[in-house]
């Protein structure tokens, strides 16, 4: 007689993680590696070794993947530009840094 109806309501809004918020996380992420290695070097007197080394590596390819993921946040137009804008500034800064204290420490 009565057909039931499937209707489902939810007010709850997923959150998703974003290209910007990944960005601008993995962009604090490189920043904090960057802050501690320096410490820990100043610290042992630049006799930091592998370990510092290479947590300066992870942390430069996190940069240059965050300024990737920033930039596609751009060209997507779907998120506001200041955040998205802000995002792939800051990972940029970073994957200079990092590129120039890679390029200080082979000279």
């Amino acid at each position: 007689m009565f057909k039931k109806k499937n209707i489902k309501y939810t007010f709850i809004e997923e959150d998703k993680f974003t290209d910007t918020r990944v960005s601008l996380a993995l962009s604090v992420v490189s920043l904090a590696v960057l802050l501690v290695t320096v410490l820990i070097s100043f610290i042992v007197q630049a006799q930091g070794g592998i370990a510092l080394g290479c947590a300066g590596l992870i942390a430069m390819l996190f940069s240059f993947y965050a300024f990737y993921l920033g930039m596609r946040a751009l060209s997507q137009k779907t998120e506001s530009i200041p955040k998205a804008t802000l995002s792939a500034l800051a990972s940029g800064i970073m994957s200079i840094l990092w590129v120039v204290l890679f390029l200080l420490g082979i000279h």
